[in-house]
């Protein structure tokens, strides 16, 4: 599964999975920078999985 986000021409952005292509999130610019500035900050590592099946905070 991978994420693909684009900038529409109405200034949203649109994304969906490449497994479900035919299910898109639409949100405004502004959540998605929250978001990414959120991701590069590490808000979310307790929430993703290492390949062998530990979670992101318990390999710091």
């Amino acid at each position: 599964m991978a994420l693909e986000a684009t900038v529409g021409d109405d200034g949203m952005i649109y994304i969906r999975e490449t497994d479900e292509p035919e299910i898109v999130a639409v949100t405004s610019p502004a959540k998605w920078e929250a978001f990414v500035k959120g991701v590069k900050a590490g808000e979310f590592d307790a929430f993703a999985e290492e390949p062998d099946g530990t979670s992101a905070s318990d390999t710091r």
